[in-house]
């Protein structure tokens, strides 16, 4: 295994497997050492010719198996069958979890029922925001749909409010929302196949938020991420300021007089092996913060390729191309 990755011979099937996908490693046979699962990651390249899947390792063990007992015998019982090398996960082995903040912080969401049925953001049904047009990048990720205080459309599907709703508690300080988050972004990403990065590189926190000791919520947010894509976090960016978009505004100055402010306020120090960068926000409105973070990287490294994510796509008319996805049918007003 060399850089957290593992070449599998692969010679069944490897026209159904897809990258993105979860695989879990089970080693058997006449050996001196336990049968078991020795290795978890995603799927991040097939290579037909070769009958061979690169795995990015995500955990993994070399001196015992990394399932627990009783769940290492059941997996047994599933790959006895002969002549065969690829099992898909048995349904029944997957009991959906209640959808509360500790099921989240164990990391369930992904056979919870209530996160699996909320809508991502369509690859068809967004614009990248006007601001973020400016400068250079690979591309931008959006996960979910989130209704502003002042929305332009009052006709929001209920799945959306709800959303919404566990997207404001995230930003109130529960943590452990970062997780089904993470996992819609990294949704995103797989399906546009953007799963190869050398940082996770979060938007830092306003030095008055942390010294009012206020959660840091993309840095969560990005160790989730890197922990799913098996991807280093590495906090590249800083404020010596706290520059505040909503008070600049108030008190009458323009986006534009905002932005420049940030990006004086902001620095960066870029590795030199991070040739393609995950940049990961929480929110973004119409992109600003985002776009001076790009600025600033590509100030320091302008060679770098720059993929931005976040979790939330404000309602503004700008990024809307398609209003299906969060607009109600019901006429019902929110």
């Amino acid at each position: 295994m060399q850089d957290r990755r593992l070449q599998l011979g692969w010679r069944h099937y490897i026209d159904v497997v897809e990258k993105g996908w979860e695989c879990w490693v089970y080693f058997h046979g006449p050996h001196k050492f336990e049968n078991g699962v020795y290795a978890k990651g995603i799927v991040d390249g097939i290579h037909p010719d070769a009958a061979e899947v690169s795995l990015r390792v995500q955990e993994y063990q070399a001196d015992a198996p990394i399932t627990p007992p009783k769940l290492s015998e059941r997996i047994a019982a599933v790959v006895a069958t002969r002549y065969r090398q690829v099992f898909l996960w048995p349904d029944d082995w997957t009991v959906a979890p209640l959808c509360e903040p500790v099921a989240c912080a164990d990391r369930q969401c992904g056979d919870c029922k209530t996160w699996k049925a909320m809508p991502l953001i369509g690859l068809e049904d967004w614009i990248a925001p006007r601001r973020l047009q400016r400068f250079k990048y690979e591309a931008v990720v959006a996960a979910h749909w989130i209704v502003p205080r002042r929305c332009y459309e009052t006709h929001i599907d209920q799945k959306i409010r709800d959303l919404t709703r566990r997207f404001t508690e995230f930003k109130l300080g529960e943590m452990a929302y970062a997780y089904p988050f993470a996992l819609s972004i990294f949704e995103q990403l797989r399906r546009r196949e953007l799963l190869e990065f050398d940082y996770v590189v979060p938007i830092p926190l306003s030095p008055d938020k942390a010294k009012n000791k206020e959660k840091h919520r993309t840095r969560e947010l990005a160790g989730q991420l890197g922990r799913l894509l098996a991807v280093r976090v590495c906090e590249m960016l800083d404020l010596s300021e706290s520059i505040s978009k909503r008070r600049m505004m108030a008190a009458g100055f323009t986006t534009a007089q905002f932005e420049e402010r940030y990006r004086e306020a902001l620095t960066a120090k870029v590795p030199v092996d991070a040739g393609r960068i995950l940049l990961v926000d929480d929110v973004m409105t119409r992109g600003s913060t985002a776009a001076q973070a790009i600025r600033v990287l590509r100030e320091r490294r302008p060679e770098a390729e720059i993929v931005v994510a976040t979790a939330g796509q404000m309602i503004v008319k700008e990024a809307v191309a398609d209003d299906s996805g969060f607009k109600s049918n019901s006429g019902e007003c929110s």
